[in-house]
């Protein structure tokens, strides 16, 4: 009986163990930014809602369809393509959104790791500089005013370490609700590299804009709708008055059209601006961090030869620290600005997200 129990003890002990490694491998993610899209294409609450709309959409839209093979009227068949056109628009809008969305908090993450990196550093080197002016004022080099200003320098360092925990923490949870994930799910962000920089020439930008654009769609269904009402109007009994209104209305939709037409080309030409702008910034980003890693590399073999303090090469890896965090942020801006082109251009690629 006494060799049952601990038998059975021993088995309940080991599944206690074999689960508490499944919830920790569960809990313990290791994400990239193209899993982040995924999960939150599938996880988050609000695009899941956003799927239910649209099919209702599609729904209404066949029921609308079948109404009208008894009518069998061009008109309402062309507001029944319009309104399907609108819901489609509007759902790969809020696909594209939380794309966009995802990339941008996942980088802003990273970026709040490198501040909360380069602020635990400071402190320390604030700290650092704190002991050895209390050496100083010690040996009567330096008083005791000396010593109060620094407690503040280094307390305010201190301060703004602490604070920068407490942003991380709320970034933190935001991304974990634009993920679809609970509060406990913890995730490792892996390391953000320079991207390939996708190669997109105007001219290219605005026959693709101009080709995808679903307002530009919807602009000319508008003036087939105004077109067809125009036609049905004339063949019916109406005073001259209204037809004439019927064709200002007309002349106004091809007007609207062409204002669109305008206002996408010139969205597409900003955007792409920006960036081909951000391309230049990570480059010259690159650069410096390149320039600064080769001056910490030098101060720390000055350091192994007596020839320069700990602080100065603490203060070399803060620069580092902060080049890197300069290179993030060029990273952001970048993805930022081309899935914004490619959503104006009517082709993001998820592809493209390294």
């Amino acid at each position: 009986m006494k060799k049952k129990l601990v038998i059975l003890v021993s088995l309940l002990f080991g599944i206690m163990v074999i689960g508490n490694i499944q919830i920790t491998a569960q809990e313990s993610i290791k994400l990239d930014l193209p899993q982040a899209i995924e999960m939150a294409l599938t996880n988050n609450l609000e695009f899941q809602k956003a799927g239910y709309q649209f099919e209702n959409a599609e729904i209404d839209v066949k029921r609308n369809e079948a109404g009208n093979l008894l009518t069998q009227s061009n008109l309402l068949e062309r507001q029944n393509e319009l309104l399907l056109i609108q819901e489609k628009e509007q759902y790969q809008q809020k696909k594209e959104d939380l794309i966009i969305q995802v990339v941008d908090e996942y980088l802003q993450l990273k970026l709040a790791q490198k501040d909360l990196q380069v602020k635990e550093k400071e402190s320390e080197l604030e700290k650092n500089t704190l002991e050895d002016i209390k050496v100083q004022a010690k040996a009567g080099y330096k008083v005791e005013l000396d010593v109060l200003e620094q407690s503040n320098i280094y307390y305010d360092a201190l301060f703004s370490f602490e604070s920068a925990k407490l942003d991380y923490q709320k970034l933190l949870g935001n991304f974990r609700v634009t993920l679809g994930l609970n509060s406990k799910s913890q995730f490792e962000l892996v390391t953000i590299n320079t991207p390939d920089f996708k190669e997109i020439k105007l001219d290219e930008a605005l026959q693709k804009g101009r080709q995808n654009s679903v307002s530009l769609q919807m602009n000319n269904l508008e003036i087939d709708l105004t077109s067809l009402e125009l036609e049905k109007s004339k063949v019916s009994d109406i005073p001259e008055i209204d037809l004439n209104k019927l064709e200002n209305n007309l002349a106004i939709t091809k007007l609207d059209y062409q204002i669109a037409q305008q206002n996408l080309d010139y969205q597409i030409q900003s955007q792409w601006q920006n960036y081909v702008q951000t391309k230049n910034d990570i480059t010259l980003s690159q650069n410096s961090l390149d320039q600064i890693n080769k001056h910490k590399a030098i101060i720390s073999n000055q350091v192994k030869a007596g020839l320069a303090s700990k602080d100065a090469e603490l203060s070399a890896t803060i620069g580092v620290l902060e080049a890197e965090y300069r290179i993030v942020s060029s990273v952001r801006n970048y993805y930022n600005a081309l899935l914004n082109l490619q959503s104006i251009m009517g082709n993001l690629n998820k592809g493209d997200i390294q």
